[in-house]
């Protein structure tokens, strides 16, 4: 197989393109060894130094990994498949089913473990904007790693306001019994409302380390404000998906009003 060497496109990369495709189109599937160096080599006409570059593209990318002495693999990853009808979140609002994100991301299932730690601590600006909190008020902080198959599989932090919560479970440490949502119904607060802000981005280095995730992998990025029904925003929690792991699926009936008032062309 020849390479194009007229583009301004380095070979490694064009390299590294064809090998991509061949993963996402499962040419080569999960787990299956890549071909030797040597055949690669022979395959694409050009150097080793050539594919080793093109490999650790691939490696970047989270698509493949390397073992000492045993040649590159397709990376084996799960990929965790969401899918959500238009009414599951109006369900979990109205009734108080469990945390209002993780509700909707990550309900449990076999082979799960959640780690969780809480603390107090001044609130962030960020966290004090989308509260309403003046600088130096304090929130109590959830943090939670869910592990999949032994694999980091979210991270999130829920923060609420600590005068609100400060004598309830949701300010102890450890699991809790009973959701978010169920406790702070419980202290007169249930919620009416959530904004969602949903982006893509890199992750920090700690945040890399702590998900397991290669370098180049982004991370969906959650933000979820959730309000009472009096216009407070009682809880913001913020959650990281690695971006190999999970795909988002999102299912909504169009009324008839929505399909006339829909983008012309």
């Amino acid at each position: 197989m020849s390479l194009d060497q007229r583009t301004g496109r380095p070979l490694y990369r064009q390299v590294a393109d064809e090998l991509r495709v061949q993963i996402q189109q499962r040419q080569l599937a999960p787990g299956r060894q890549l071909p030797t160096e040597a055949k690669l080599m022979d395959r694409y006409g050009v150097s080793r130094n050539t594919i080793r570059l093109a490999l650790g593209v691939l490696r970047t990318e989270g698509l493949v990994v390397t073992g000492q002495g045993r040649g590159s693999f397709v990376a084996d990853v799960a990929v965790r498949r969401r899918p959500r009808g238009a009414g599951g979140l109006q369900r979990h609002v109205a009734h108080g089913e469990g945390d209002p994100l993780d509700s909707e991301l990550s309900e449990a299932t076999d082979g799960e473990r959640i780690e969780v730690s809480v603390s107090t601590r001044p609130a962030p600006p960020f966290i004090a904007d989308r509260l309403g909190l003046r600088a130096g008020d304090r929130v109590v902080t959830r943090h939670r790693l869910r592990f999949r198959d032994a694999l980091p599989d979210m991270s999130s932090d829920s923060f609420l306001p600590a005068d609100l919560v400060a004598d309830s479970p949701l300010g102890a440490p450890g699991p809790l019994e009973t959701g978010v949502v169920g406790l702070l119904a419980d202290l007169g607060h249930p919620i009416r409302r959530v904004a969602d802000e949903i982006g893509v981005r890199m992750p920090s280095p700690g945040e890399a380390q702590e998900l397991q995730i290669a370098t180049g992998v982004p991370v969906l990025a959650v933000q979820r404000t959730a309000f009472d029904g009096g216009e407070q925003p009682v809880v913001t929690i913020s959650a990281l998906l690695p971006g190999d792991r999970h795909v988002l699926r999102y299912d909504a009936a169009l009324s008839a009003d929505d399909e006339r008032s829909g983008p012309a062309g």
